[in-house]
């Protein structure tokens, strides 16, 4: 709800704007924005700047001009770069104190459930993209389609290109720390088989 009213302001301010400066400044605070209510109000600044981040995201070709749009891209590239560069050596750093507060699992046994979840959300995810292409074969028998015969190496590129990064992780984080008054259960295993996750998509798929 944070995150949504943030954004609908936001929104409603960039609209009335015409200055790409000023409009790249405001996007780039807006997160800030979404963030800080949040986590004084105890609740996910996480998932605020990521609903928030998510309407802007579908409403910025209405609200801004083409300038702000091609001035914007260039900036958000970069910045997005530093940031994920940031945010796995974030990672790095965090992953030694994850492993020893993994409590009763054993790192072999943490390792093997990442390993897992990773095997499994790969075979998810080519499912979805062949069960998407037979459908649209099917459907193709009834309404004009773009493609009525997709094949199959297009899928398995599809399929195969779905590396999970900072999203994942961000989901991961959103997880409270306590549980009421009890620490959250397995927070720690989850976050470190999201890293397997993400270092198995990343480094297996991506090359």
């Amino acid at each position: 709800a944070i995150g949504l009213l943030v954004g609908f302001l936001t929104a409603w301010l960039l609209k009335r704007l015409d200055d790409p400066p000023i409009e790249i400044t405001l996007s780039l605070l807006t997160p800030f924005v979404a963030y800080l209510p949040a986590e004084q109000l105890h609740v996910s600044g996480v998932l605020a700047v990521v609903s928030g981040g998510l309407l802007l995201s579908s409403k910025r070709q209405s609200m801004l001009s083409y300038r702000s749009r091609l001035e914007g891209v260039n900036v958000w590239t970069n910045i997005v770069f530093v940031l994920n560069g940031l945010i796995f050596f974030l990672i790095g750093l965090q992953l030694p104190s994850i492993i020893k507060q993994l409590d009763d699992t054993s790192l072999a046994t943490a390792i093997g459930y990442g390993l897992a979840i990773s095997f499994i959300l790969i075979v998810a995810r080519l499912i979805c993209t062949y069960g998407a292409a037979i459908f649209t074969r099917f459907a193709s028998h009834f309404i004009t389609v773009a493609d009525a015969n997709p094949g199959w190496k297009g899928p398995m590129i599809f399929g195969w290109a779905g590396m999970r990064g900072v999203l994942s992780l961000a989901a991961a984080l959103s997880i409270p720390l306590l549980a009421g008054a009890q620490p959250f259960p397995y927070r720690n295993l989850i976050l470190f088989i999201t890293f397997i996750v993400i270092l198995v998509t990343l480094v297996f798929q991506g090359l």
